[in-house]
């Protein structure tokens, strides 16, 4: 009765709309402004890398490959480093990174990073990605051939509605805001994509992609590990942090 009343005063006054779908655009349209959040965690703080990240394959941090150097964390080119991921995991997140390609190079952050079972029997770490690529350089995104792979896509999935990158040698901001759902990606103040998880166009979208080879779901893990990717190629972060729903 509740709700039918509640429907019969949207209709008097002309705004008509399921209840559901009321809160679903308020966290879609503005997710960064209607939720409560707690303080930021900086995850780079006290120049300890190990504080907060190791490798993806072990419980301690990479001796090379990753190095910190005045506040900066750096992916050197040469080494089997590999990724490192948070020891921590979450769910509903705000992440804000800071970061600066050189020539070409290639890496990205991943979220909700998980273990996922393919169909060969296989556990993996993985979770969706946003890219991070020099977009006017590198041959694989240079002049727009591929949309859903350059900065700010959700790799393979998702193309950035606009470019906003800033060239080789310029710090751009990335964010990425995760409540229920609900994801959205930002590049320098821009938010240049949204997305549902577990959608029925997401499931679409990975239907056609090399993760429709995972038995477990990609992507739709309830929490999961923040993971900066090792792609051989010289990045540096800064100012890394996040912060929870309260």
């Amino acid at each position: 009765m509740e709700i039918r009343f509640l429907q019969l005063m949207w209709i008097l006054l002309g705004i008509y709309v399921v209840p559901s779908q009321i809160f679903a655009q308020q966290i879609a349209g503005n997710v960064g402004q209607e939720v409560q959040w707690g303080e930021w965690e900086h995850l780079l703080d006290g120049g300890d890398p190990n504080v907060h990240w190791r490798s993806k394959n072990s419980d301690s941090f990479p001796k090379d490959g990753w190095a910190m150097k005045d506040g900066l964390l750096l992916s050197l080119p040469g080494k089997k480093a590999g990724d490192i991921i948070t020891r921590e995991q979450f769910s509903d997140f705000d992440l804000v990174f800071e970061f600066n390609l050189t020539d070409s190079a290639n890496t990205g952050v991943k979220y909700f990073v998980a273990p996922l079972l393919d169909k060969k029997g296989k556990t993996t770490l993985n979770g969706p990605e946003y890219q991070l690529i020099d977009d006017i350089n590198h041959p694989s995104v240079r002049g727009g051939k591929s949309p859903k792979t350059i900065t700010g896509a959700l790799y393979l999935l998702y193309a950035p509605q606009k470019s906003v990158f800033l060239p080789v040698g310029q710090w751009n901001t990335g964010r990425i805001i995760a409540y229920g759902t609900h994801v959205e990606h930002w590049l320098n103040g821009v938010k240049v994509l949204e997305y549902e998880r577990g959608s029925e166009d997401y499931r679409r979208r990975i239907a056609g992609t090399k993760f429709k080879g995972y038995v477990t779901p990609y992507g739709e893990a309830k929490e999961g590990h923040i993971l900066l990717q090792y792609h051989n190629d010289k990045a540096f972060f800064r100012n890394v942090k996040i912060r929870k729903v309260k």
